[in-house]
């Protein structure tokens, strides 16, 4: 009898509890933690908060939250984890519930770190968040080559920017953390005097071009200011994000990444306004344009190939020699003025895709011809071509074609016949899974069961419109106008 007094009291409680603050799970996504993640800009922090494990820092892109016991950042929370909203206003830790609250511009929502559950409603508990002391003054702290710590409450670099610091929290260890308006996070130790600022996140959010080559991950896209275009490098391995921005980078000055190559020497970097060459070695830059040889300025396809890139441009193909340092122009009126979307290759051919379709060209003989199909597919808009094993795949604005070299056995996925997506953007596959970037979300085909499974924001996504598609072993990035979102497709909520 005792023991139904006891949970009814506790049934009552949480039932007053629920009408004191009511809240709802946030379980729109029907996967589990981890299976999406998402990375955006996290540079913008309005507030700080902690609890005993982390560092949260609520950006315009949702939270970054550094470990201050293994001194990294691990993964933040966006809306692909069910955050309200990506533009948080302000953070509260509970001790008593150990929650954090999160006020943002779409209203007020927690997060649990031990469920990894989120859930939203209720009153943002302005008592709990932390207060700043008014008679604190900054000391003078020391700063890395390039920066400048002003005691009025900014950071100014080499170039003249300045940084507003826009919250600032006291650790159990004498430590200074503060938050900067595009300077990111940082630490100060008020023993020693010195300031160390902190990189997480994206440079840009609109990523249209993703590159994996070795332990980093390449994150390039597009700018509305050029004085804020920059490219972003993570490494994996070491957990280190790093930018290369065009305020101290001349060659990233009004450019916008569009694609991404590398090779054993560089990476290479086509823009709107002209090629870049990155040489990781030697850690130097080099630009081309068409005063050396391109067709144009505006490169929308790479391709490397061995002793030689293949570049595609609005008006044509355009071949890089690396011996003689020379571009060379492909003058076949085939392509010559065609819009070059894709560019794949294997050892004796390379395939294009173009705004007049697919073409092949004979590496031996430098023959090119129409790469065509009865169906007749392959003759209008390309926007991807990619070869896996003895398949060919192109996506096309009204299908998806998979043509197999060997047999030349074609399956065609027409829209809305037999293929429910949309106009495609990119494709990428492996033995068992066909993921298909479109302007409408990203759609999976597994091609033993022959059966399609879609993705949206509903899913995790941070936008539909997918401008880039990345394998990378258990998991598959997406590029979109709103950041990276990473995939675990092994996750059995994801795999079929």
């Amino acid at each position: 009898m005792g023991k139904i007094k006891a949970i009814i009291s506790l049934w009552i409680f949480l039932f007053l509890l629920q009408l004191s603050f009511p809240f709802t799970s946030y379980s729109k996504f029907p996967y589990r933690p981890g299976d999406w993640t998402s990375y955006t800009v996290l540079r913008y922090v309005s507030s700080i908060d902690k609890d005993f494990n982390y560092i949260y820092f609520g950006t315009t892109g949702g939270v970054s939250r550094y470990d201050f016991f293994a001194n990294h950042f691990i993964e933040p929370l966006t809306e692909s984890d069910g955050l309200l909203d990506d533009r948080v206003q302000k953070i509260a830790y509970d001790p008593m519930s150990n929650e954090i609250w999160f006020r943002t511009s779409s209203g007020v929502c927690r997060y649990n770190p031990a469920f990894q559950e989120f859930y939203y409603g209720g009153v943002f508990p302005d008592n709990l968040a932390h207060k700043d002391s008014a008679n604190f003054v900054f000391p003078v702290f020391f700063m890395d080559y390039g920066y400048s710590f002003i005691p009025d409450g900014y950071i100014a670099d080499l170039y003249l920017n300045h940084y507003k610091i826009t919250d600032r929290l006291f650790d159990m260890w004498g430590s200074l953390w503060i938050g900067t308006w595009g300077l990111n996070a940082g630490v100060a130790s008020l023993r020693s005097l010195d300031l160390k600022m902190l990189k997480t996140g994206l440079y840009n959010d609109d990523v249209k071009a993703l590159l994996l080559d070795g332990d980093d991950i390449w994150f390039g896209g597009a700018t509305l200011v050029s004085r804020t275009a920059g490219l972003t490098r993570y490494n994996r391995k070491k957990e280190e994000w790093d930018y290369f921005e065009s305020t101290s980078l001349s060659d990233l000055a009004n450019k916008s990444i569009t694609c991404m190559e590398k090779d054993s020497q560089y990476v290479w970097f086509g823009t709107t306004n002209g090629l870049l060459r990155y040489d990781k070695k030697k850690d130097r830059w080099r630009s081309y344009d068409s005063f050396r040889g391109l067709w144009d300025n505006q490169v929308t396809a790479l391709k490397s190939d061995p002793g030689l890139l293949w570049i595609g441009t609005r008006y044509g193909l355009n071949l890089y020699y690396p011996k003689g340092d020379s571009i060379v122009r492909i003058k076949d009126d085939l392509i010559r003025g065609a819009y070059i979307y894709s560019i794949e290759k294997d050892t004796n051919f390379v395939w294009l895709g173009t705004d007049r379709g697919a073409f092949q060209i004979n590496k031996k003989s430098g023959e090119l011809i129409r790469f065509a199909i009865p169906e007749g597919f392959l003759n209008q808009w390309v926007k991807s071509v990619f070869k896996y094993q003895d398949e060919l795949w192109f996506g096309t604005t009204e299908a998806v074609v998979a043509v197999n070299l060997k047999t030349r056995d074609r399956k065609i996925y027409q829209s809305p016949v037999n293929y429910p997506g949309s106009e495609v953007n990119k494709i990428v596959c492996d033995d068992k899974y066909l993921w298909v970037g479109t302007i409408l979300g990203v759609w999976k085909l597994n091609k033993v069961k022959n059966t399609w499974k879609g993705f949206f924001k509903e899913d995790g996504l941070l936008d539909n419109y997918i401008q880039d598609l990345l394998l990378d072993g258990d998991y598959v990035w997406f590029g979109t106008q709103r950041g990276a979102t990473r995939l675990y497709w092994k996750s059995p909520l994801v795999i079929d």
